[in-house]
């Protein structure tokens, strides 16, 4: 049985963290063929997303050895003009919890030769 998780995103620029407004926000999860996307956003002046809702396996489901793992993984992206683009691989949600992932947004002026670059960042999975 499937339950339901959220993600909100929160941008920032700086060690200050000001909020990025208007950085383009896509959720992708990975299937047999290929990705999928089940989400785009657009962060507000505060540099949030509204909640996404994603279903995620249920509690229930992992309360025994050798039972699926009780995470959904998903991949995002985010993109603003002017700045480096952010990937974030295997962001783990769980059922029944808001899940508020914080990513710092680097200007390309920092980097005046990376006009096109991409940060990558894994998550690992839990070790539960």
């Amino acid at each position: 049985m499937a339950a339901d998780g959220y993600l909100i995103i929160r941008t920032y620029t700086s060690a200050a963290q000001l909020p990025v407004a208007g950085a383009t926000v896509s959720v992708t999860e990975q299937g047999e063929n290929g990705a999928r996307l089940i989400a785009t956003r657009i962060t507000d002046r505060s540099g949030r997303t509204t909640p996404i809702k994603i279903t995620t396996p249920d509690r229930s489901e992992s309360l025994t050895p050798g039972q699926p793992l009780p995470f959904k993984d998903v991949n995002i992206t985010i993109d603003k003009a002017a700045f480096g683009r952010v990937l974030i691989e295997n962001a783990q949600l769980f059922a029944g919890i808001i899940t508020e992932q914080n990513v710092e947004m680097l200007p390309l002026g920092e980097h005046p030769d990376a006009f096109n670059m991409t940060e990558l960042i894994d998550i690992t999975p839990q070790a539960l």
